[in-house]
């Protein structure tokens, strides 16, 4: 699983971020605040590119 207080390397962040919400899916850990802060990023990432 993937240490969210760790800065992540810019050139791999967004794989990075699918990989640890894919985890804490996985692991059934979905309420929880690791969950909801990459749950949050990925949300509003998606929301800048395809918003339109």
């Amino acid at each position: 699983m993937i240490n969210i207080e760790q800065p992540i390397p810019t050139d791999d962040q967004d794989a990075t971020l699918l990989e640890g919400l894919f985890q804490l899916t996985v692991a059934g850990e979905t309420s929880n605040w690791q969950f909801d802060k990459i749950d949050s990023e990925v949300y509003s990432r998606l929301l800048a590119t395809y918003a339109a």
